[in-house]
C-alpha cells in the first residue's frame, strides 16, 4: 500500500500564491473590460483613394456566412466583372423592387 505524503505550505509559499491570485484577478478583470469594448467596434474611415482595410465614409462593414462553393462563385464573378464582392452585393440589393 502506498501512502501519500502531505506537504505543508510554508508562509513564503502562501505569500507567493496570494501574489499569483492577485495578478490573475487583475489580468482577468482587465480582459473582461477589454472584451466589453470589443463589442463597440471602432470604425476608421478611409482616406480618399485608399481602399485596403478601412471602411469608406458612408459605408458599413458587413459580415456574412455562406457556403464555400457559393463564395468561390462570387469571387470568380467579381473577378470576371473586374469589381468587388461588395459592389456585386450592392447591385443585387439595389435591383430589389
Amino acid at each position: 500500500m502506498v501512502r501519500s505524503a502531505t506537504l505543508k505550505k510554508t508562509a513564503a509559499a502562501k505569500a507567493d500564491l496570494r501574489q499569483v491570485n492577485v495578478f490573475t484577478e487583475e489580468r482577468t478583470s482587465t480582459r473582461v473590460a477589454s472584451k466589453k469594448r470589443a463589442f463597440a467596434p471602432k470604425v476608421e474611415t478611409a482616406l480618399k483613394g485608399q481602399k485596403s482595410g478601412l471602411v469608406p465614409e458612408g459605408d458599413v462593414r458587413l459580415t456574412a456566412n455562406i457556403r464555400g462553393d457559393l463564395h468561390l462563385k462570387l469571387k470568380i464573378r467579381a473577378a470576371q466583372e473586374r469589381t468587388t464582392i461588395g459592389e456585386l452585393i450592392e447591385q443585387w440589393v439595389e435591383g430589389w423592387k
